[in-house]
């Protein structure tokens, strides 16, 4: 499998060579989650799905924040192998490995303590919070692993290499939907099983990666003996990724909000959201493939001073990530009822995803095309800002939004409109920042 140029050639077909095989490892990933999803509501019960989406916004809290930092490795190792500074990416790659070591264990152990804590702080139903405890408790021990593959395929990505990942996540998911079947139907653990599957396919992932990485030509390749922190690289990687994981987490904090709004509505409302945000995955397929490709390809070429390049990377991610995402989010909706009864058989359970679907679903691609302006700004160094307009723009319009106007409008079509609202905001001020910044470099030329 050949690596990606992206400092030469068309850029288009390299953008979406590089970008489908991400896709392809983001519908592996969403197809294996929905089938977990479908059997623990086909096999385990309404409430039993209902436990695993209560969840679910608690392991994206901790999950996201640590993909931020990894996009720091991300980064940084793009800019270094378009300086051509071979030194500077030996001493990068094995600072994230140690990076991803010492975070993964921190998340993974603060997250089994408080588990139900924040199940708590969500209001997860009574009737569901010990199946809840039990699922966040197991899958947590998944996180170092997760870790560890966020930052190694970070580190194959800025070499131009999306395939391998794939490939891997692909034989990871696979055995989880395999486990899934044996533990759930087979053995009856119900949700304690699909954590415990979840674990064991992350580990075997991970355990993939890391040969890869082992295999690589210099600089890249990775030395078990090497791994430990650089002061310089370490402040290269945190300055860029510790903004992107602050906004993932907080980002994750107003779903958490979100979540405990539709928690209020009963267990039909929390399977129902859970059920359509399965069907809502297929979307950012596209969106992460794209915006993946403008931060690594705006990284490189930043490094190597090709500013002008920039601005046609930017243009072609906004394309394909907008027709993209508009495509599938509309057919998610357009078929929702049929896409809904898949995961459950119950009238009220659809009724109330169908509004998720189309407050929420439909308008998605927007959220694609603000995150393409995010990712070119991060990949030509800047991180703070851009946390900072999405943190305004999301965050804090949702926390605002949901204090506010949905308490004095409290039904599911208000409070899903929150979502199309803040994507609108941040995406125009992501464009006026994204325009300053590259004046500031781009004005270099």
């Amino acid at each position: 499998m050949k690596t990606v140029d992206m400092l030469n050639g068309r850029l288009l077909p390299n953008i979406v060579r590089f970008s489908l095989p991400i896709m392809i490892a983001d519908l592996l990933q969403i197809c294996f989650n929905t089938a977990d999803t479908m059997i623990v509501g086909r096999f385990c019960g309404q409430q039993a799905l209902a436990a695993v989406g209560g969840a679910a916004p608690v392991l994206v809290l901790f999950t996201w924040s640590l993909s931020g930092v990894a996009m720091g490795t991300n980064v940084y190792v793009s800019r270094l192998l378009g300086e051509g500074d071979e030194e500077g990416v030996r001493r990068a790659v094995h600072t994230s490995v140690f990076l991803a070591v010492l975070l993964g264990t921190a998340v993974s152990l603060a997250g089994i303590a408080g588990a139900r804590f924040l199940l708590q702080v969500m209001s997860v139903p009574a009737e569901i919070i010990d199946a809840s405890a039990l699922y966040l408790r197991i899958y947590f021990l998944a996180v170092l692993p997760i870790a560890l593959f966020d930052f190694s395929a970070a580190i194959l990505r800025a070499d131009g290499d999306s395939a391998h990942p794939t490939v891997y996540l692909g034989i990871a998911g696979a055995l989880n939907v395999v486990l899934n079947i044996l533990f759930v139907i087979a053995f009856h653990w119900d949700t304690a099983g699909v954590a415990l599957a979840s674990v064991l396919s992350q580990i075997l992932s991970v355990i993939l990666i890391l040969r890869k990485l082992t295999r690589l030509r210099e600089p890249l390749r990775l030395f078990p003996s090497r791994i430990r922190i650089d002061r310089e690289c370490a402040a290269a990687v945190l300055k860029i990724g510790l903004p992107s994981a602050l906004q993932n987490s907080l980002y994750s904090l107003t779903n958490v909000a979100v979540q405990s709004s539709i928690n209020s509505f009963g267990t039909a409302a929390v399977a129902a959201n859970s059920a359509a945000n399965a069907i809502e995955e297929y979307v950012y397929i596209a969106l992460g493939g794209f915006n993946q490709a403008a931060l690594t390809f705006t990284g490189q070429n930043t490094g190597a001073g090709q500013y002008k390049r920039i601005v046609r990377i930017l243009i072609m991610t906004l394309i394909l990530s907008g027709i993209s995402g508009a495509l599938i989010g509309w057919g998610g909706y357009l078929g929702g009822t049929f896409f809904l009864s898949m995961f459950t058989a119950q009238p009220q359970v659809i009724q109330n995803g169908m509004i998720r679907l189309a407050y929420v679903t439909r308008w998605l691609f927007l959220n694609g095309l603000l995150e393409c302006f995010v990712s070119s700004i991060r990949g030509m160094g800047v991180s703070f800002l851009p946390t900072a307009v999405t943190l305004t723009g999301i965050a804090g319009f949702r926390l605002l939004y949901i204090a506010f106007w949905f308490q004095a409008h409290p039904d599911l079509q208000t409070l899903y409109l929150c979502f199309p609202l803040s994507w609108l905001i941040t995406l125009a001020a992501q464009a006026v920042l994204w325009f300053f910044t590259y004046r500031k470099y781009g004005g270099r030329q």
